[in-house]
């Protein structure tokens, strides 16, 4: 990838050892992150930046999908997901073992008078 906008992106992780969801070999590079995005990959040291995070010693990797979990109604009280997000867990499949949330509505929940199961 290039990526050759003069100005800074977002986010410059620098030396980490990249994981591409492939399946191919890990190598050793740059990742430089403008707003949500991916924007550039490989020898990015002189790439201007507002954030430089040196990640020499660490891997990164795409986001983990968790496909057995039991997060059916986490997920509805905990949007956010923290404990997921904070392990790399990107996504998660509910509705495992034949048991499910739906058809719910959680008090509390920041979006509960949105969620239904017929709405969705």
């Amino acid at each position: 990838m290039q990526y050759t906008v003069a100005q800074p992106v977002d986010t410059l992780i620098q030396g980490a050892k990249v994981f591409d969801g492939l399946g191919n070999e890990a190598r050793t590079c740059d990742v430089a992150i403008k707003g949500d995005r991916i924007v550039a990959i490989g020898e990015l040291t002189s790439l201007l930046a507002n954030e430089v995070i040196d990640a020499k010693g660490l891997c990164l990797a795409p986001g983990f999908i968790d496909v057995h979990t039991h997060d059916d109604l986490e997920v509805l009280r905990n949007p956010n997901m923290a404990a997921k997000i904070s392990q790399g867990v990107t996504t998660v499949i509910t509705g495992n073992c034949g048991i499910s949330a739906a058809p719910a509505i959680v008090k509390g929940c920041a979006r509960s008078d949105e969620l239904t199961w017929r709405s969705q």
